[in-house]
């Protein structure tokens, strides 16, 4: 999504599109797929001549469920307040100094992917059989102490007070 920076009019470009990746870009994520990724804001420059880009980006993730491994949806919101003062400073891909035009997909892309997060389950307790031989998946609910450690967790809670 190419923007030429000459065309760009004095109260700012604004955008309302819908927007898609292609496959090159989910390469070492954990994301499969992004739907439904629709950007609003606007470009324009400042009194200072620095490209100031406002955008707002919210989409859907496809991704693995944590625990079950199912692919599973998982909803995003981002939010891109940029200034940029030196365009030359940006080099290849995302800015093309001999036609002026800067790849707004590559900076939406490099903040989209902040927003993947570390896990994502769907499902619920009760749906999942949580044991099985030799382990069981802890929900970090406190476990019932050890009959041979009583006394040692006593002594510990003393210590507390």
């Amino acid at each position: 999504m190419n923007i030429n920076l000459n065309t760009i009019p004095e109260e700012g470009l604004q955008l309302d599109t819908d927007v898609s990746f292609s496959k090159d870009f989910y390469q070492n994520t954990t994301i499969h797929d992004i739907k439904k990724c629709h950007v609003k804001g606007q470009i324009q420059y400042d009194y200072e001549n620095h490209l100031v880009i406002k955008l707002h980006a919210e989409g859907i993730f496809l991704l693995n469920d944590a625990l079950t491994l199912e692919e599973i949806e998982y909803p995003f919101t981002c939010e891109i307040d940029d200034k940029i003062e030196n365009l030359s400073d940006f080099c290849g891909e995302i800015y093309e100094k001999g036609q002026n035009t800067l790849d707004i997909l590559e900076i939406l892309w490099e903040n989209i992917v902040l927003e993947i997060p570390i896990s994502a389950t769907k499902a619920q307790d009760s749906d999942l059989n949580l044991k099985g031989e030799g382990w069981s998946f802890e929900n970090g609910k406190k476990q019932e102490i050890d009959p041979r450690f009583e006394k040692l967790q006593k002594l510990l809670d003393e210590g507390k007070e």
